[in-house]
């Protein structure tokens, strides 16, 4: 069996021959995160066909507002608590302080409660004007709560270091709220049945986890009989608050499309939506995963001057691999979708609706670099202001753009609100870590990638099959963009 170090020197000879050695170890941690990423993203994309064949477009406007109703529940309601805990169980783990955290986390819980009753209240009193949200309240609020129990666990999971545990949990109850929601769709339970089942599934895994994972050792320096919960709620409430506002960036086009048009054009958006994106965020979700820990660490050891050295070398790898993602998808999209749905007529206007959203996505994992200068400095203050700044851009480009472009206008405010969070995030960041932006990798990357486009588009004109056209280009775009790369030197500027 290989060890560390070997894995280690594995990871670097892999990434000094794609010309990213910088880079360091972060591939092989990537390499180890990416299942974890990649198996529920993967099945909820392969679950999209099922339902976009077995309900109508409207049906899938009133699920995508449901399922995210159900992620606000628990990021307004119980995030805060979560990054707590991140945050304070190895502290009080170093002090063998475990009596003590319970304490606070039973505070904690109890806080969480009071504030899921009022969003509760909150959703009940929406369910009055949105009949959307009035057929399916109660699975709504299921959701949510399962979601909250799911959450909590798998964050006690992460800060003990139960890594398995953490990925077992996730996993499952994504996969089996997917397979049971979609079993319950088949039963003819439709949108309900889609939500009851995710709802089952996390709340079922995240109590029998919370149960597993609940501290239990009792040695403790005596804390007091009611310990202080308010420095957990100074750390949480904030980092609660920017996680709220990248809901909404991500997330606020729905509600406003189903407002200004219909919950038909949700759903045509939503499928549009999830391709361009899943393109360029699973990949990225498991970069970050990887990068985040190594970036804190090089920080404590070695300082900024590491930290600068990483961002560049990371922006390396998120341009490389997801400027050619948007060429793909842009090449793609209407036989992804056409094989997807097996109704290229209703979803046809979602096929411009995936390239945009895959630039935002992009974007996105970008202010994720920009803003590491607050993650090392532990200022989740400016995150706040970065994240609402790119969610009222987004809201504003989305009230002027879709009254008179639809579906289209909402996907092109996607990447200008995207755009200003990147811009408000390193503005708030710079002062802490500097992001010297390789800009010759991001001009070989998009000739790389308009060469691929065109090497695609020509596979396209080739073959009948949508699968035969999806799989030709990944095979000869890949092979076109990556000799392109090579011959614009972008292995040798890295040296």
């Amino acid at each position: 069996m290989a060890t560390d170090t070997e894995r280690d020197g594995r990871g670097v000879r892999l990434a000094t021959s794609l010309g990213v050695q910088d880079a360091g170890r972060v591939l092989r941690d990537f390499a180890t995160y990416l299942p974890t990423q990649a198996v529920p993203a993967l099945a909820g994309f392969l679950v999209l066909p099922i339902l976009a064949r077995r309900l109508f477009p409207t049906e899938l406007g009133v699920l995508a507002i449901g399922q995210t109703l159900a992620t606000l529940g628990w990021t307004v309601t119980a995030s805060w608590l979560a990054a707590a805990i991140i945050r304070e169980l190895p502290a009080h783990a170093a002090e063998a302080d475990y009596l003590g955290f319970r304490r606070r986390l039973e505070r904690g819980l109890a806080i969480v409660a009071v504030a899921f009753a009022v969003f509760a209240g909150i959703v009940v009193l929406a369910s009055f004007v949105a009949k959307p949200i009035e057929e399916n309240l109660p699975w709504i609020l299921w959701a949510a709560g399962g979601l909250v129990l799911e959450n909590l666990a798998v964050a006690l999971f992460a800060a003990s270091l139960r890594t398995r545990a953490y990925a077992i949990t996730e996993v499952l109850a994504r996969v089996l709220g997917i397979g049971l929601g979609t079993a319950l769709v088949f039963e003819g339970y439709n949108v309900a049945g889609y939500l009851i089942g995710l709802a089952a599934a996390s709340t079922a895994l995240g109590a029998v986890g919370l149960a597993v994972g609940w501290p239990r050792r009792h040695d403790s320096p005596s804390p007091p009989t009611r310990p202080a919960i308010e420095p957990w709620l100074r750390y949480g409430v904030p980092a609660s608050s920017a996680a709220v506002a990248v809901w909404g960036l991500n997330f606020v086009d729905r509600y406003l499309l189903g407002a200004l048009e219909n919950a038909g054009a949700v759903g045509v958006y939503t499928i549009g939506n999830v391709v361009g994106d899943k393109a360029v965020s699973l990949p990225m979700y498991a970069f970050f995963a990887a990068a985040s820990p190594l970036l804190v660490t090089a920080f404590e050891r070695k300082g900024r001057d590491e930290v600068e050295r990483l961002m560049r070398a990371y922006t390396r790898i998120v341009l490389l691999v997801g400027v050619p993602a948007i060429a793909f998808v842009a090449a793609t999209a209407r036989d992804l979708i056409d094989l997807l749905t097996g109704r290229p007529v209703l979803y046809d206007d979602a096929v411009s609706v995936a390239p945009l959203i895959a630039v935002g996505s992009l974007l996105y994992a970008l202010a994720g670099i920009g803003a590491i200068g607050l993650a090392i400095a532990k200022r989740t203050g400016p995150l706040v202001w970065s994240s609402g700044a790119g969610l009222v851009v987004n809201i504003v480009a989305n009230l002027i753009l879709i009254p008179p472009f639809g579906i289209l206008g909402s996907a092109i405010a996607t990447p200008i609100g995207m755009a200003a969070y990147l811009g408000a995030a390193y503005f708030h960041a710079h002062h802490y870590a500097r992001w010297s932006f390789p800009v010759p990798t991001l001009a070989r990357a998009v000739a790389a990638s308009l060469a691929a486009f065109a090497a695609a588009r020509l596979v396209d004109s080739l073959f009948e099959s949508n699968f035969a056209d999806i799989v030709f280009a990944v095979i000869v775009g890949g092979a076109v963009y990556a000799g392109v790369l090579l011959a614009l030197g972008e292995r040798e500027a890295s040296a």
